[in-house]
């Protein structure tokens, strides 16, 4: 606003002191060619002139747009064909947002040869496509990502994944990421697939082998590979029995398994879940008295109940020898509710059934818990102590937790003997209100 203001004041100011020069001498001019002679003042051919210059000028550019129009019109619609690619493909990509599949390829893929970016285009058409079930359109479209963009391959390929995991093609799949993780290694988005691939796969020894990079790269979260990690070395346990042959000795399988045990990081073969793992994994290779033995040496080390609960269910060669080391623990530990329960199961193994009623009952009067109710009551129904054994299953019901919501029920049905009760109590409050006749 300043500036305007200035600039007025000057013009005003020029304006006035050439009228005022006018005034004081206009000049004199006079232009004679042949017989034709023109007289004026000096201003007045200044302004002649001055007016000539932009009169000469604006024709010279008109003269110029006129002459060569064509490069205007091609530029116009280059311009509006790439304004109406935009909002097609603005239109496509809303679409494929809202799931609506048929138009979104349609718009995509008939824009993505005028469209700025026709990479986006073919990707967004390809998910459409599939989405369908079109498998030949899905297909085409990731042929036509790559050609018209070479250097994209890792994002082209990566949604092709995705593709081929929906198809159930998990071994193309296992192919295209290993090809994609050796041209890029340190990219997070291959190895979070090729992570998520292991894990649809069960393939744990996979996953422990990337388990490094996903922990160096940062793929996931501290808590998310802490429960990856542990979840992956309690699989890898568990199955490495059945990856032998059904005909392997119990020798050689409790070598696999003690490999896959010495292969574990430090920070997860100290916890006692994982411990419980190792310990089953051993029972179920049918070698319980090697699972006894690890079994005994950690819960020394460490008593703790679900080892302890674990140790009271293996079944081994000297069931005697067994229960007296639990027997001996008991004295060490006499009010541990879960090695009471350990010492019932040990004792009916040696077929010590009275022994195991006190120990279960030791272990209920310690702490009250579901199982040793419920195998308390399995033991006294097989002695024959039929309303004993209902007494345990109704106290195991009554600590099992019951989210049902509260439903009325119809009133308690009355006994007979209720009922002649209440008969006989009428009646004689109907004798006593009878009325009672005087004598004549």
């Amino acid at each position: 606003m300043k500036r305007v203001l200035i600039l007025l004041f000057i013009v005003l100011a020029a304006g006035a002191f050439i009228g005022e020069k006018m005034v004081q001498d206009p000049g004199y001019v006079l232009l004679a060619f042949n017989n034709t002679t023109i007289e004026t003042s000096v201003w007045v051919l200044l302004l002649l002139t001055f007016f000539g210059f932009l009169i000469t000028h604006w024709t010279v550019n008109l003269f110029f747009r006129i002459g060569i129009p064509g490069q205007f019109i091609g530029r116009w619609r280059k311009a509006r064909i790439a304004s109406s690619a935009q909002k097609r493909t603005f239109k496509g990509l809303i679409a494929l947002s809202e799931g609506q599949w048929w138009q979104a390829q349609r718009l995509l893929s008939q824009t993505a040869p005028i469209a700025a970016q026709p990479l986006i285009n073919y990707l967004g058409a390809a998910k459409a496509a599939h989405e369908q079930g079109n498998t030949a359109d899905t297909d085409e479209f990731f042929a036509r990502a790559r050609a018209i963009a070479p250097a994209a391959e890792v994002s082209i390929s990566l949604q092709e994944v995705d593709v081929l995991m929906d198809r159930g093609n998990s071994a193309q799949a296992l192919i295209t990421l290993k090809r994609l993780h050796s041209l890029a290694p340190k990219h997070t988005g291959i190895l979070r697939h090729l992570a998520e691939l292991h894990q649809n796969q069960q393939d744990w020894d996979g996953l422990i082998a990337l388990m490094s990079k996903l922990r160096k790269h940062k793929v996931f979260t501290i808590e998310q590979l802490a429960a990856m990690e542990t979840n992956c070395y309690r699989q890898m346990l568990s199955t490495v029995v059945k990856k032998l042959p059904v005909e392997c000795s119990t020798d050689v399988r409790v070598k696999a398994l003690t490999k896959g045990w010495k292969a574990l990081p430090n920070t997860l073969n100290q916890t006692a879940a994982m411990k419980a793992t190792y310990a089953s994994a051993l029972n179920a290779a049918n070698a319980p008295d090697d699972a006894e033995k690890f079994l005994r040496t950690q819960i020394k080390r460490d008593w703790d109940n679900q080892l302890i609960g674990l140790y009271g269910t293996l079944q081994t060669s000297d069931p005697t020898k067994h229960y007296n080391t639990v027997a001996g623990w008991l004295k060490k530990q006499p009010t541990h509710a879960a090695l009471e329960l350990c010492a019932a199961r040990l004792a009916m193994f040696n077929e010590k059934w009275q022994i195991a009623v006190q120990h279960y009952q030791s272990s209920i009067d310690l702490q009250p818990k579901v199982e040793a109710y419920r195998g308390l009551a399995r033991l006294l129904e097989s002695l024959g102590e039929h309303e004993k054994s209902l007494e345990m299953n109704q106290k195991a019901m009554d600590l099992t937790e019951d989210d049902s919501p509260l439903i009325p029920l119809p009133a308690p049905l009355e006994t007979p003997a209720e009922e002649t009760a209440k008969t006989a109590e009428s009646t004689a409050i109907k004798v006593e209100k009878k009325p009672t006749t005087a004598s004549a």
